[in-house]
């Protein structure tokens, strides 16, 4: 519960003016409570970031395993829905620790190689085989799908006016598209 009220505080208000206090006034604890699970605010905000990684991850996994489309599971992560949305707010929050820091580049390194990963994985259910072998480049594939998914999204982050949600997933099915 601790970890979820400082993600969306994260989301809110960024991670520099977040405070123990503010996080344990939100779950309507004392900050004893917070300090009793997390010995520093580094340590909080480390968690927060890999129950960003986690949570993306999770709706992608929910929605291929739920039997959805490509295009679906793909815009599960992608800052169509509030949840998506929330979840760039965090990552942008950290992008400038990942850049500094060798833990959060490590993690941000483990998260990236586990959705490519998925993304070969979901490819070969969907386009292979009955081996799973596809007419196509699988980890081309997922590198172009990383790319387009993360570049797509971000942008839509800084420029939501200039990225609707329909150009979203246009360009997500462009891209899908182009695989088959």
């Amino acid at each position: 519960m601790v970890t979820s009220i400082a993600f969306d505080l994260v989301a809110e208000i960024g991670i520099e003016p977040l405070t123990f206090k503010e996080i344990a006034t939100a779950a309507g604890y004392s900050t004893a409570i917070i300090s009793n699970y997390f010995h520093n605010k580094s340590e909080l905000l480390f968690k927060v970031y890999e129950v960003a990684n986690l949570r993306a991850r999770d709706r992608m996994m929910a929605a291929f395993e739920a039997g959805e489309s490509l295009q679906t599971c793909f815009e599960s992560i992608m800052p169509i829905s509030p949840e998506s949305k929330k979840n760039w707010r965090v990552w942008m929050s950290f992008w400038g620790r990942v850049h500094l820091d060798p833990l959060y580049a490590a993690e941000r390194s483990r998260a990236a190689k586990d959705s490519l990963g998925l993304y070969r994985q979901m490819l070969a259910f969907r386009y292979g085989d009955a081996q799973g072998v596809c007419k196509f480049d699988l980890d081309t594939a997922a590198y172009r799908l990383l790319a387009v998914v993360a570049g797509a999204s971000l942008e839509a982050c800084f420029d939501p006016e200039g990225w609707p949600d329909e150009r979203l997933r246009a360009l997500l099915a462009a891209e899908l598209d182009a695989l088959s």
